[in-house]
């Protein structure tokens, strides 16, 4: 006969395990949402952040009130460095796209004022601009700047590219934020993930 104690340490034991798969499975198997038949986001789990795994620098969040069911927040780095490549095949050929990060700041962020680059690179094409995540003053009409968005993320392009018709094989486009110049510490930012959609 199976002492009542044994069998509910067995109980919470199996659930415990059950949320510790769980949470590695997520880790393991980065999540894709899909926005619309023809664009793509990325969840933050599916981004190549720096550092990302080291929780003295970044934690992953759950938030209750999000579209997202996991964010990428930002305790403290020097360097910011945000990749995401993404497979030409996956998309749709003879189309122009546009690559948005979709992000949130906290009201005591800091460092994210100072000027990022955003790149685009594809095969031969190469692109890169001045973009700001997190504008505290007036900048020049050639920085790139985030917008709201109906579900109150921020948006901000960080470049466009051209899918041509030869979307075969292992093609892919690479989408970047960095800032690693300034050496100053940036904290506050909120990463839900990066949207490709057509324009």
């Amino acid at each position: 006969m199976w002492d009542l104690n044994i069998i509910v340490l067995a109980a919470i034991a199996g659930l415990f395990m059950i949320a510790f798969a769980g949470d590695i499975f997520s880790r393991l198997m980065p999540r894709q949402i899909h926005s619309s038949p023809n664009g793509k986001m990325f969840s933050a789990r599916s981004l190549d952040i720096i550092h990302s795994d080291n929780a003295e620098y970044w934690i992953w969040a759950h938030p209750n009130d999000s579209r997202f069911t996991e964010v990428a927040e930002l305790l403290k780095v020097w360097w910011l460095d945000i990749k995401v490549r993404i497979k030409i095949n996956e998309l749709l050929p003879k189309t122009k796209y546009t690559a948005r990060l979709i992000f949130k700041t906290v009201p005591t962020s800091m460092g994210l004022d100072a000027f990022q680059e955003a790149s685009v690179s594809m095969g031969s094409l190469k692109q890169k601009k001045v973009v700001c995540v997190s504008p505290r003053v007036v900048v020049p009409p050639n920085v790139g700047l985030p917008v709201r968005r109906s579900d109150g993320w921020m948006e901000l392009e960080l470049g466009q590219f051209y899918c041509d018709d030869n979307i075969t094989g292992d093609r892919e486009v690479v989408v970047g934020l960095m800032e690693t110049d300034n050496n100053n510490m940036k904290t506050g930012l909120i990463v839900g993930g990066l949207e490709v959609r057509p324009i």
